[in-house]
């Protein structure tokens, strides 16, 4: 009997360590970059979210709200927090339609994440522009919708286009940081936009934002020492990015890295799929689930005597055709797709589920694998009546994905050209421009896109072009390293292009594109220079004189998205079955690599179409030789007559 005494004591502090134990254990479901992603990541048309194992595509805002319940339950008495790092919207169809019902904003709420960050493609309709999505959002959800948080966000008290917005955050609609108590644990969350995030946002003014390293240890002190929270949170929407040795580097892994006081980081804009954390000094978890729906990321941690939090178990749970949609999350989304037809496509001639085309194979933004590239530069050519017309490899948003029947949607093929909002208009989808240069403004362009593409070292910057194809000499200067350049296409033939002739070429391009042409003056430190023209070769004063009107007798500029000239262009190909789709070439002529890489020493590839820089160079190396060349024969005479 005395000996059972102490084994009952012991027993009972067992059990009450084991119940303590459970109660400072946590989980986080966490997503990131939904980019408006809600049908899945394949052709819209073969995604069946009612049913599982019949088809191939992964994702879809329907199977992930299913997976989080699951998950939900499988955590049992543990506080649960969800969780999004930011870039929930621009990329489809969806998104075209955001300010009008806060579409995305509504589905993160009803999915029950208790906050998310604001990324970059938040601010792609402006300022005013996510205004309008979060007051849209708020009139559906009221005082339920999910906090945004944004720890560094500016406004200009001097201007008004960022009005809409700070009201939002007047509100607190948008916040510094919030505090969640769940389950006898204060939990502190904030939200920081990176540099190179901010860098990447060409329609954010004059909205700015403060630096995230300075930012962040306010947020951890007020967190810490004003909230006394137990566990810090940062919604991050920076990015990391693996490096040649295999680790993780990054705006996410440097912060944690010189912030004390981070528990745990949310992040994003890097679309990276990390099968498990990046533990920063060993212990604060760095997280990214992919992008657009296709993972959903479980993080479990537990809280210790001292009150450090320790990562307990991780997974990196797949999205895909296992896993049912949620019936509800599906007729929620329908409705926004009768909402896009109706508003955005119909005015155009088109629908969401339209069948547009077929392919006979997936078609990727990758250097080796050009079909897709060229098919983008030759809409742009086609829908601007264009001589030539250039893009980035980083405007072609998506990869065209043949599932198992090739046929491709209107929604499928928005995809690839998504982004952008008018100059005029306000309007979804970047405008077309045309402009007229010189065939040595030609060469200009062509050497400035190849250096920001070489310079960056970033695929996003590689160059795509139709109507040309040219070839660069990696040996020669850069800026000069243009060594051939023909006109035409594979079907009529290419003519090399004559420097000296006065014509003009006229150029198809987006505005954000063709704005660069303004700019390669400044970008070159005036070596090189391009003045954009109209048809007259009269100079023109900036892009909105070169976007192009489709019906001028109307008031104001009826502007030509990108969209749908990729939808015109490709509803224009040839029906070669007779099965009522384009059929989209993949073999022959589609297939050219229109750049080509030709390092050589040859005089011939050093100096055709040689600029002063080239031969500059070269007359500098060739007196440095002979210099060098008349040094030495002094010295060996000098030798000699000693």
């Amino acid at each position: 009997m005395r000996l059972l005494r102490p084994l009952l004591a012991l027993a009972c502090l067992l059990v009450a360590s084991e119940a303590y134990s459970a109660d400072r254990e946590f989980t986080i479901l966490h997503t990131n970059d939904w980019q408006s992603r809600l049908l899945g990541f394949g052709p819209n048309n073969e995604y069946t979210p009612a049913t599982v194992n019949d088809d191939d595509t992964v994702g879809g805002v329907a199977r992930l709200a299913t997976l989080l319940k699951a998950r939900r339950e499988a955590a049992g008495e543990r506080p649960v927090l969800v969780l999004d790092g930011g870039d929930f919207s621009m990329g489809t169809l969806f998104h075209t339609v955001t300010r009008e019902i806060g579409g995305e904003l509504r589905l993160l709420t009803e999915l029950g994440y208790d906050a998310a960050t604001l990324g970059n493609h938040e601010f792609d309709f402006r300022p005013a522009g996510l205004a309008a999505m979060i007051s849209s959002a708020y009139r559906a959800k009221g005082d339920d919708l999910l906090p945004l948080l944004s720890s560094n966000i500016l406004f200009d008290p001097d201007r008004k286009e960022d009005d809409s917005l700070q009201a939002h955050a007047d509100v607190g609609r948008i916040r510094p940081y919030t505090v969640i108590e769940r389950g006898g644990i204060r939990f502190g969350l904030f939200g920081l936009l990176g540099n190179n995030a901010v860098a990447v946002s060409p329609m954010i003014k004059p909205v700015a934002f403060a630096d995230p390293l300075a930012t962040a240890r306010d947020m951890v002190q007020i967190l810490r020492e004003k909230e006394e929270v137990d566990v810090v949170i940062l919604l991050s929407h920076m990015g990391v990015s693996q490096q040649a040795d295999g680790s993780w580097r990054g705006e996410e892994v440097e912060l944690v890295e010189q912030v004390p006081g981070i528990d745990i980081v949310v992040g994003g804009h890097s679309h990276s799929a990390l099968p498990q954390p990046v533990l920063v000094n060993g212990k604060t978890p760095v997280m990214q689930a992919g992008s657009e729906i296709q993972y959903l990321g479980e993080l479990r941690m537990r809280i210790d005597e001292a009150g450090k939090p320790h990562v307990v178990d991780y997974q990196l749970h797949p999205l895909n055709d296992q896993t049912p949609g949620d019936a509800a999350i599906t007729a929620r989304v329908e409705d926004f797709k009768n909402v896009v037809s109706e508003r955005m496509l119909a005015p155009k001639g088109y629908r969401f589920d339209q069948p547009l085309a077929k392919v006979d194979r997936t078609l990727t933004r990758a250097f080796d694998d050009p079909i897709l590239g060229n098919l983008v530069t030759d809409a742009l050519r086609y829908a601007t009546g264009s001589d030539l017309s250039f893009t980035g490899n980083g405007t072609i948003r998506d990869n065209m994905i043949q599932g198992r029947h090739g046929i491709q949607d209107v929604s499928d093929l928005f995809r690839i050209a998504p982004l952008g909002i008018g100059e005029f208009d306000q309007a979804p989808g970047y405008p077309l421009i045309k402009v007229y240069v010189t065939g040595q403004e030609v060469k200009n362009l062509l050497e400035v896109l190849l250096l920001a593409y070489q310079m960056r070292d970033s695929k996003s910057y590689y160059p795509r072009v139709s109507g040309l194809r040219f070839s660069y000499n990696p040996l020669r200067v850069p800026f000069d390293r243009v060594s051939r350049i023909e006109i035409g296409d594979a079907v009529r033939g290419y003519q090399p292009l004559d420097l000296k002739d006065d014509r003009l070429y006229s150029i198809g391009a987006t505005s954000y594109v063709g704005s660069f042409t303004w700019l390669v003056s400044d970008l070159t430190k005036g070596l090189l220079s391009v003045q954009p023209k109209d048809a007259q070769g009269q100079p023109l004063p900036e892009i909105k004189a070169a976007i192009i009107d489709t019906d001028p007798d109307r008031p104001g500029v009826q502007e030509y998205k990108e969209w749908q000239g990729l939808l015109d262009y490709i509803s224009s190909l040839p029906d070669t079955d007779g099965d009522g789709l384009a059929d989209i070439p993949t073999t022959g002529a589609a297939t050219e690599q229109r750049m080509l890489r030709e390092p050589s020493l040859h005089p011939a590839e050093l100096y055709r179409y040689a600029g002063t820089l080239q031969w500059g160079v070269s007359v500098v190396l060739l007196a440095g030789l002979l210099l060098i060349a008349w040094l030495l024969r002094r010295l060996v005479r000098q030798r000699r007559t000693r």
